[in-house]
This record gives C-alpha cells, structure tokens and sequence, in this order.
C-alpha cells in the first residue's frame, strides 16, 4: 500500500478524484460491506474515482480500511467532507427516510436499499423530493437484475409454459436474524415486488398473512404470505431466518407447464412442459449488486435527466403492501415449532 493511500482515512484527495465519480457509502454492516466491496472492485477497473465509508460504529473502520479512501462517524462528515457524486443509503429501514431527506441537500443522486420508507407517505415524500431536485435514485430490488430470474423471465416470454398463473417464492436464510428483525422488510419485499414484476407491474388486489412467527421481542422472523391479483393470477412468499439450509428459490407455474429458477450463488433453472424437462445452466453474468451500481453510474456519467428505478409507483407499491402485511400481522401471529424450508 501507497504510504498516500495509509494516510485516506479521513482525507480523501480531490486530485485523485478529479477524473471520475466519488461515491459514498452510508451503513457499513453485513449489506453495506458487500456494497464496498462491489465498488472497490469497480474501483480497481477503473469505473469510478473514490469509495467513501462512514457508520456511526466507529469500530467499523478497521474492516473498511482497506477497501474504502476514508471513513466517517455520521453522515454530515461524509458529505462534507467529500465531494460525492452518489451516496448509497445502506442502513436499518426506519432511517431512509430521514437520512435521505437531508443528504439530498448535498448530492441529489442516490442509491437506497429498499425498502424506501416505512410507509407510502415516507416513500412518497422521498420521492417527490427527488423529483423536485431533477435527481437519479435506484432502490435496491436487486432480484430485477438476477441473472437466473432474468432468463426465466425470457423462457416465459417466448410462451415455454404458457400464461403465467401462479409465482411461488422461497427464500430462507440458514444465518440467525439481525437485531430487531422485521422479516417483511428484509425479505418478504423482495418476493412481493418479484411477483408484482413477473406479472408485468401487476398490481395485487388482496394480501394474507398465512403464517408468521416472532422472536422474544414480537418481531417477526419467518412469515408466508399470500398474493391475489386479477384475472386469478396469484402468489405464494415463503421466507424466513433460521433456516435448516439455504434457499433461494422462485418457481413460476404458467398453464402449460413450469419454471424453477435457483437464483443463489449456484444458479440453474429446471423448466418442465409439454417437451419433458431440462435444466438450464445461465451462462455467468455479472453480480446482481454490480449490475445496480453499473446501472447508476452509467447513468451519472452519460445524462443529467431526472431517473428512478423502479419506477416510482412500483417502489411505493411494494412499501404499500409490506405496510399492509405489517398491520395484518397483529391478527396472526404466533410461534412456529417448524423452520420453513
């Protein structure tokens, strides 16, 4: 290491930056790392200038050291410290609204993981905000740039299995949940907006909450929720923590047949119709998190219009519906005995 680069940690150096984009992290836990560790990355082939970090565990630094050009303990430092061209918004979800409300005071690009808010008001006024300052937002629904749910959603536009009908999502993590876990807004969103996507932005008509299970603290951990749109089209979400193995599963029932797109790291699709079944094996593709950030940046670097994606009433669709399963939850809740698989 360059002794200038040991001397970044709070410093960053506007020559360095001169040339291309410097972009700042706010959050630096489990997510946020693989955030910093995609744009060191990027970073290193040349894509963007500087990785700027800050969390306000000022413990987290030593593990951003290596990967990031400075650290800082609350956002304020971030932004004024540095020049940033996007900031990502990778903290607990009950902070977006505020902390993004006030940074766009400085930079008016952003990348916020979903959810967007806690509500549709938080959504709404997040977006307006946006808007009103002719900014470029991405929300995180990374699954939209999975490259096994991509060529699934090929197979069933060239008709393999007919009309889509029924979309059934499962993603279970085998990891214990985080603190004050909240598993709609952590997981559930994801299977909501898949669905609402696969069916062409589809709006749903109606939502149940099968099943939920809370920790000690009444938070919800694990949970099936149930789907229903027009013309019969429905959807099953089955996610949870704690799980005996990994999943990370969408099938997708269409009138002649059926499509299971395995979408972690080991990604294979098995397609059954009228021709029998075969799998599939995706050529790789870039990561799902690169291929947000390419997105954004390439945007940055080549327009100043106004941008967000998804489009804004399918981001404030999925927030309305993980608000609605929030409500419903208080009239289901128990204890399961069983992890869901």
């Amino acid at each position: 290491m360059s002794t200038k680069r040991a001397r970044l940690s709070n410093r960053p150096s506007i020559d360095d930056d001169s040339m291309g984009l410097r972009i700042g992290v706010v959050g630096c836990g489990r997510w946020g790392m693989n955030h910093l560790n995609t744009l060191y990355k990027l970073k290193q082939n040349g894509l963007i200038a500087s990785v700027h970090a800050c969390d306000i565990d000022s413990s987290r630094h030593d593990e951003v050291r290596q990967i990031a050009d400075s650290f800082h303990p609350n956002w304020l430092d971030l932004v004024t410290r540095c020049k940033l061209d996007i900031v990502a918004l990778v903290t607990p979800p009950d902070t977006h609204h505020s902390l993004a409300l006030a940074i766009m005071d400085y930079c008016k690009t952003m990348f916020i993981e979903k959810p967007l808010g806690l509500s549709q008001k938080e959504a709404s006024e997040i977006i307006a905000k946006i808007q009103d300052l002719g900014g470029q937002l991405l929300i995180g629904h990374i699954l939209r740039f999975n490259g096994a749910i991509e060529h699934a959603m090929a197979m069933i536009s060239h008709g393999e299995i007919g009309e889509l009908e029924h979309v059934e999502f499962n993603r279970t993590a085998a990891r214990p949940p985080p603190d004050n876990p909240n598993i709609f807004e952590a997981m559930a969103i994801h299977g909501i907006d898949t669905a609402c996507y696969s069916f062409g932005e589809l709006e749903p008509s109606t939502l149940s909450v099968a099943n939920v299970a809370l920790d000690d603290n009444s938070n919800p951990v694990n949970t099936r929720l149930v789907l229903e749109f027009n013309a019969g089209k429905t959807a099953s979400i089955d996610v949870g923590w704690n799980g005996v193995r990994e999943c990370r599963q969408v099938t997708y029932h269409g009138s002649q047949g059926q499509i299971i797109a395995n979408y972690g790291q080991n990604t294979d699709i098995v397609i059954t119709n009228n021709k029998g079944q075969r799998v599939v094996i995706p050529k790789p593709t870039t990561p799902a998190l690169s291929k947000e950030w390419l997105t954004l940046i390439e945007l940055t670097n080549s327009s100043t219009e106004p941008y967000i994606y998804p489009q804004a009433q399918a981001v404030i669709r999925s927030v309305k519906w993980v608000e609605i399963a929030n409500a419903r939850m208080k009239s289901v809740s128990g204890y399961l005995d069983e992890r869901i698989e």
